[in-house]
């Protein structure tokens, strides 16, 4: 697009706009009694958003591909009272997400809350190395996402009631060297996120969308990763010094890190708020405005 505004940019903006108008309807203000579903519930920031919906007197179901880990975090969650439904499932494959959602239909007969939270930064060089490892990352990142948001925004509608918070990252809005493919499928999550939240807030649908877009959190990220065996032998570890050097940064900032209960006290009140944006740290939020003004002037990436 030019500097000029065009028509089809007043168009885009003008469609924004009057989303913005639209009135919400439906929120999920209470949440006790109601049903939250979490996608990478295991450990991390799914572990502390289960237990935090626990405790707010929802019914939770954990969805993961680690079945040992899921089952220690709900027996915590049990052990406080709560209802639980542990699944066994692999986010990257549609019929597994609705699976899951059949599975919660069947044991609570409603879903109000979804978390689409499964995440991993990736494996093996992603220029030199296996097309497996983009494979990996955009099956689980980005189409995980899509595949819970096909599966549970249909019963959402149904209901008249419902939240979608999707996890990115601080790396959705600015790009990190030596990080590809999870660059690419965190700004795709933003992307559809944001879309999303138009379309519903412009069709006057009682649907709640948020990204959340943390930076550093005090998880397992960095080696909770398991691979898929189908997707063939798993990459070997890079040997470039820009991607080796990154993985260090990363595992550092991850080990300093905020404490996930903050990143999950912040998604209950987006979601009680009806707040799209769910960025954690506030000390990080100048750097995506600081990326667009150079954008802006047309200079190059800093």
């Amino acid at each position: 697009m030019s500097g000029r505004r065009s028509g089809a940019t007043s168009t885009v903006v003008g469609i924004a706009r009057a989303a913005r108008g639209v009135a919400y309807r439906g929120r999920v203000e209470q949440l006790n009694g109601k049903v939250a579903v979490i996608t990478g519930g295991a450990s991390g920031i799914g572990r502390a958003l289960a237990h935090r919906f626990a405790a707010e007197g929802m019914k939770v179901v954990l969805a993961d591909v680690d079945e040992v880990r899921m089952r220690e975090t709900e027996a915590e969650l049990a052990e406080g009272g709560a209802e639980v439904l542990p699944v066994v499932c692999d986010t990257s494959l549609e019929p597994a997400v609705h699976e899951l959602a059949q599975r919660t239909l069947e044991r609570f007969g409603a879903a109000h809350v979804l978390c689409n939270n499964a995440g991993v930064v990736g494996k093996g060089d992603p220029w030199t190395g296996p097309m497996s490892g983009w494979e990996w990352v955009v099956g689980i990142n980005l189409y995980g996402v899509i595949h819970g948001i096909r599966a549970f925004l249909p019963i959402m509608q149904e209901q008249g009631e419902g939240h979608i918070v999707n996890t990115a990252s601080l790396a959705g809005l600015m790009a990190v060297p030596g990080a590809a493919a999870y660059n690419v499928t965190k700004s795709g999550v933003v992307a559809l996120s944001e879309g999303l939240f138009i379309e519903l807030r412009s069709a006057g649908s009682p649907i709640g969308v948020s990204a959340l877009c943390p930076a550093f959190v005090r998880t397992n990220l960095m080696d909770g990763q398991r691979w898929q065996d189908r997707l063939g032998a798993e990459p070997a570890d890079s040997a470039n010094p820009m991607v080796r050097t990154v993985d260090q940064m990363l595992r550092d900032g991850v080990a300093g890190g905020i404490d996930p209960s903050v990143v999950a006290s912040e998604v209950v009140d987006a979601i009680r708020t009806q707040r799209f944006w769910i960025l954690t740290h506030p000390e990080t939020r100048h750097l995506p405005v600081e990326r667009m003004e150079r954008a802006e002037k047309q200079e190059n990436p800093a």
